[in-house]
Protein backbone atom coordinates (compact mmCIF):
# COMPACT_ATOMS: atom_id res chain seq x y z
CA UNK A 1 0.00 0.00 0.00
CA UNK A 2 1.39 3.47 -0.91
CA UNK A 3 0.45 4.96 2.71
CA UNK A 4 0.66 8.38 1.32
CA UNK A 5 -1.63 8.22 -1.37
CA UNK A 6 -4.07 6.43 0.83
CA UNK A 7 -3.66 9.74 3.56
CA UNK A 8 -4.50 11.76 0.99
CA UNK A 9 -7.26 10.02 -0.19
CA UNK A 10 -9.03 9.79 3.15
CA UNK A 11 -7.82 13.35 3.99
CA UNK A 12 -11.12 14.78 3.24
CA UNK A 13 -12.69 12.18 5.43
CA UNK A 14 -10.90 12.63 8.52
CA UNK A 15 -11.55 16.83 7.97
CA UNK A 16 -14.89 15.89 8.25
CA UNK A 17 -14.34 13.34 11.31
CA UNK A 18 -12.27 15.91 12.98
CA UNK A 19 -14.77 18.89 12.46
CA UNK A 20 -17.62 16.14 13.85
CA UNK A 21 -15.69 15.67 16.77
CA UNK A 22 -15.15 19.61 17.11
CA UNK A 23 -18.63 20.28 17.16
CA UNK A 24 -19.20 17.31 20.29
CA UNK A 25 -16.65 18.52 23.18
CA UNK A 26 -17.59 16.71 25.95
CA UNK A 27 -15.76 17.13 29.59
CA UNK A 28 -13.62 14.10 31.20
CA UNK A 29 -15.26 11.24 31.99
CA UNK A 30 -18.56 12.63 29.80
CA UNK A 31 -17.53 11.75 26.24
CA UNK A 32 -20.56 9.54 25.51
CA UNK A 33 -21.15 11.27 21.80
CA UNK A 34 -17.51 10.74 21.27
CA UNK A 35 -17.03 6.70 22.43
CA UNK A 36 -20.60 6.04 19.89
CA UNK A 37 -18.75 8.09 17.27
CA UNK A 38 -15.55 5.91 17.85
CA UNK A 39 -17.00 2.74 18.07
CA UNK A 40 -19.58 3.60 15.08
CA UNK A 41 -16.44 4.02 12.81
CA UNK A 42 -14.38 1.38 14.13
CA UNK A 43 -17.27 -1.28 13.76
CA UNK A 44 -17.76 0.02 10.07
CA UNK A 45 -14.22 -0.20 9.49
CA UNK A 46 -14.02 -4.06 11.01
CA UNK A 47 -11.53 -2.86 13.54
CA UNK A 48 -12.03 -4.81 17.01
CA UNK A 49 -12.24 -2.59 20.14
CA UNK A 50 -12.93 -3.10 24.21
CA UNK A 51 -15.51 -0.41 25.26
CA UNK A 52 -16.11 0.60 28.06
CA UNK A 53 -12.27 1.23 29.46
CA UNK A 54 -12.12 3.28 32.87
CA UNK A 55 -15.97 4.51 31.70
CA UNK A 56 -15.69 6.41 28.51
CA UNK A 57 -12.57 5.51 27.02
CA UNK A 58 -11.92 2.94 23.98
CA UNK A 59 -8.90 0.08 23.36
CA UNK A 60 -8.91 -0.78 19.72
CA UNK A 61 -6.17 -3.27 18.65
CA UNK A 62 -5.01 -4.30 15.24
CA UNK A 63 -3.00 -7.27 14.68
CA UNK A 64 -0.52 -7.35 11.34
CA UNK A 65 -0.69 -10.70 9.60
CA UNK A 66 3.08 -11.40 9.44
CA UNK A 67 4.55 -13.50 11.90
CA UNK A 68 6.51 -11.84 14.89
CA UNK A 69 6.66 -8.63 16.13
CA UNK A 70 6.27 -6.29 19.05
CA UNK A 71 2.89 -4.50 20.39
CA UNK A 72 3.21 -0.71 19.85
CA UNK A 73 0.37 1.35 21.65
CA UNK A 74 -0.75 4.73 19.97
CA UNK A 75 -2.92 7.20 22.88
CA UNK A 76 -5.35 9.56 21.54
CA UNK A 77 -7.03 11.78 24.24
CA UNK A 78 -10.81 12.95 23.68
CA UNK A 79 -11.86 15.23 26.50
CA UNK A 80 -13.01 19.03 25.76
CA UNK A 81 -12.17 21.93 27.66
CA UNK A 82 -14.64 24.21 29.83
CA UNK A 83 -14.16 26.72 27.50
CA UNK A 84 -16.30 28.98 25.37
CA UNK A 85 -15.94 28.57 21.87
CA UNK A 86 -15.90 31.76 19.18
CA UNK A 87 -18.72 30.44 16.70
CA UNK A 88 -17.66 32.16 13.77
CA UNK A 89 -16.87 28.62 12.17
CA UNK A 90 -19.67 26.56 10.78
CA UNK A 91 -18.14 23.54 12.43
CA UNK A 92 -17.77 25.07 16.09
CA UNK A 93 -19.08 23.33 19.23
CA UNK A 94 -22.78 23.01 19.56
CA UNK A 95 -21.73 22.64 23.56
CA UNK A 96 -21.73 26.02 25.20
CA UNK A 97 -19.12 26.10 27.70
CA UNK A 98 -17.18 23.59 26.08
CA UNK A 99 -14.23 23.34 23.13
CA UNK A 100 -11.75 21.14 22.18
CA UNK A 101 -9.40 23.92 22.50
CA UNK A 102 -6.54 21.81 22.48
CA UNK A 103 -6.46 19.48 19.94
CA UNK A 104 -8.03 16.63 20.71
CA UNK A 105 -10.72 16.45 18.09
CA UNK A 106 -6.82 16.34 16.09
CA UNK A 107 -5.84 13.42 18.12
CA UNK A 108 -8.62 10.87 17.51
CA UNK A 109 -9.17 11.84 13.86
CA UNK A 110 -5.25 11.53 13.57
CA UNK A 111 -5.57 8.13 15.68
CA UNK A 112 -9.00 7.25 13.77
CA UNK A 113 -7.28 7.47 10.17
CA UNK A 114 -3.76 5.62 11.60
CA UNK A 115 -5.87 2.50 12.62
CA UNK A 116 -7.93 2.62 9.24
CA UNK A 117 -4.59 2.68 7.38
CA UNK A 118 -2.76 -0.11 9.21
CA UNK A 119 -6.13 -2.37 9.30
CA UNK A 120 -6.18 -2.25 5.41
CA UNK A 121 -2.69 -3.42 5.14
CA UNK A 122 -2.12 -5.54 7.95
CA UNK A 123 -1.09 -8.40 5.37
CA UNK A 124 2.29 -6.29 4.71
CA UNK A 125 3.25 -5.70 8.91
CA UNK A 126 4.16 -7.68 11.94
CA UNK A 127 3.38 -7.16 15.65
CA UNK A 128 0.28 -5.77 17.16
CA UNK A 129 -1.08 -2.05 17.46
CA UNK A 130 -3.18 -0.51 20.19
CA UNK A 131 -5.19 2.80 20.00
CA UNK A 132 -6.00 3.99 23.22
CA UNK A 133 -8.41 6.48 22.89
CA UNK A 134 -8.15 8.34 26.30
CA UNK A 135 -10.91 9.84 28.67
CA UNK A 136 -10.51 12.68 31.11
CA UNK A 137 -7.04 13.81 29.91
CA UNK A 138 -7.94 17.54 30.81
CA UNK A 139 -8.30 16.50 34.82
CA UNK A 140 -5.06 14.36 35.17
CA UNK A 141 -7.87 11.49 36.12
CA UNK A 142 -8.18 9.49 32.83
CA UNK A 143 -5.13 7.26 32.13
CA UNK A 144 -4.86 6.18 35.90
CA UNK A 145 -8.02 3.94 35.63
CA UNK A 146 -7.17 3.11 31.86
CA UNK A 147 -3.70 1.52 33.73
CA UNK A 148 -5.82 0.25 36.30
CA UNK A 149 -7.48 -2.08 33.54
CA UNK A 150 -4.78 -3.06 31.99
CA UNK A 151 -4.43 -1.43 28.65
CA UNK A 152 -0.90 -1.44 28.89
CA UNK A 153 -0.16 -5.42 29.45
CA UNK A 154 1.97 -6.64 26.71
CA UNK A 155 2.72 -3.11 25.19
CA UNK A 156 6.38 -2.58 24.74
CA UNK A 157 5.85 0.76 23.50
CA UNK A 158 3.58 4.23 23.52
CA UNK A 159 3.08 6.70 21.94
CA UNK A 160 1.21 9.91 21.91
CA UNK A 161 1.08 13.20 20.04
CA UNK A 162 0.33 16.70 20.80
CA UNK A 163 -0.39 19.26 18.31
CA UNK A 164 2.32 22.01 18.30
CA UNK A 165 2.33 25.04 15.83
CA UNK A 166 5.34 25.91 16.62
CA UNK A 167 6.59 23.70 13.96
CA UNK A 168 5.83 24.20 10.32
CA UNK A 169 4.73 20.96 8.68
CA UNK A 170 6.21 18.48 7.33
CA UNK A 171 8.49 18.51 10.13
CA UNK A 172 8.12 16.36 13.01
CA UNK A 173 10.22 16.63 16.61
CA UNK A 174 10.34 13.66 18.57
CA UNK A 175 12.33 12.36 21.56
CA UNK A 176 13.11 9.45 23.36
CA UNK A 177 11.68 9.65 26.94
CA UNK A 178 8.96 11.11 28.71
CA UNK A 179 7.34 14.63 27.08
CA UNK A 180 4.61 17.05 27.91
Amino acid sequence: MNIKQRTEELYPQLVRIRRELHQHPEPGFKEHWTSAYICGLLDEWGISYEFPVAGTGIVAMIQGEKPSGNTVALRADMDALPLTEDISRPFCSLYPGHMHACGHDAHVAIALGTARILMESRSEWSGCVKFFFQPAEESCHGAEPCIAQGVLEGVDAIYGQHIWDGLEAPYLNVQPGVRM
